[in-house]
């Protein structure tokens, strides 16, 4: 039991607890959403009414995580909850309004109006109206990494009233937490959230499954650089080894949306054929199918005009002429006729 401690008035409450609020802070990485991710199908899968926020878009990047599609980026509404309208400056310092005779109210169409009854000559003029839920009809809320309060966006800042009165699980590893939860379970020395997540989830005694083992994996080796990481301790191969143990999946190359940069992947591949013939059965690696014996054909040289005709070109009724020079062509020849003209 690790946090057994921390977690003594939670294992009271959550018996009862049938609506349950668990809040991720803005700018959350993977680790954060697949820890929100895991407790959230945990306590689903235990029949309590659950809800999980994010103020924060999800990202394409987070579309491998076990029950991503339930993230919400405003609170739901919520069953119970009293709203209480805050009318500041009519009352006395001993808690009497002076101008007040009674208060009545009537419904009309679907509105409701509350009338107050002032007294005369007394003036009854309320410098500002806030409402206010208490509680908003959960019974705990959970916070997921985030350092504190306001961590949260508009989750927290629009509707802060949700957080008044209500038991706050504060879960995370960040140093600078400021401790804000009536619950608070900070683990600096802890390599991951989903870590954390893991060791409360077995503390509660609730088992793992497939899915929220696989996005504990998530969350651990995204956190850890695939378990690089100078805090991954014994105990974060303890989770590891759990959450395989109940059918978890690792996540893939990418699959934690890691960037990869250019100048690492192999532009041209290479093979060891001799590995690859190994694994394969064959005894030696694939030969080239030979090439047939191509013979040149001889050059003939020629000392003769450059346009002539070779021989192989010459028409066929002239013959072949030798290239060899007869020694009476050398010989100067006499022409005679009979006839000038």
């Amino acid at each position: 039991m690790k946090y057994d401690g921390q977690i003594s008035e939670l294992k009271n409450l959550l018996p009862s607890a049938k609506n349950i609020l668990i809040t991720i802070p803005v700018g959350a990485d993977v680790d954060k959403l697949a820890a929100g991710l895991a407790l959230f199908l945990t306590l689903e899968a235990a029949g309590k009414q659950v809800s999980i926020v994010s103020d924060d878009s999800v990202l394409v990047s987070h579309g491998h995580l076990f029950g991503v599609d339930h993230v919400q980026k405003t609170l739901p509404s919520t069953d119970g909850g009293n709203l209480t309208l805050t009318l500041e400056g009519v009352a006395a310092s001993d808690g009497t309004v002076p101008a007040l005779e009674k208060l009545d109210w009537y419904a009309e169409n679907n509105n409701l109006n509350l009338v107050f009854h002032v007294l005369p000559n007394q003036t009854f003029q309320p410098a500002r109206i806030v409402p206010r839920y208490q509680g908003s009809g959960f019974n705990l809320i959970f916070t997921i990494g985030a350092a504190n309060l306001n961590a949260l966006g508009n989750i927290y800042q629009i509707q802060p009233q949700v957080f008044s009165g209500t038991h706050i699980v504060n879960i995370d590893t960040q140093s600078a937490n400021t401790s804000f939860g009536q619950t608070n379970i900070v683990d600096s020395q802890t390599s991951s959230l989903s870590e954390v997540v893991a060791a409360v989830i077995a503390d509660l005694g609730f088992a793992l499954d497939s899915d929220v083992a696989s996005n504990l994996l998530t969350g651990v080796f995204d956190a850890t650089n695939n378990l690089s990481d100078p805090k991954v301790a014994a105990d974060t191969y303890i989770v590891v080894a759990n959450c395989l143990r109940v059918g978890g999946k690792k996540p893939s190359a990418g699959a934690t949306g890691q960037v990869v940069p250019v100048s690492s992947i192999p532009q041209q591949p290479t093979y060891d054929w001799n590995a690859v013939s190994a694994a394969i059965g064959q005894t030696k690696a694939p030969q080239p199918e030979p090439i047939s014996e191509f013979t040149v054909p001889p050059v003939v040289s020629s000392t003769g005009d450059q346009n002539q005709p070779s021989p192989e070109e010459r028409p066929a009724a002239e013959g072949v002429v030798s290239e060899t020079v007869e020694p009476e062509w050398l010989t100067p020849k006499i022409f005679k006729g009979t006839s000038i003209g």
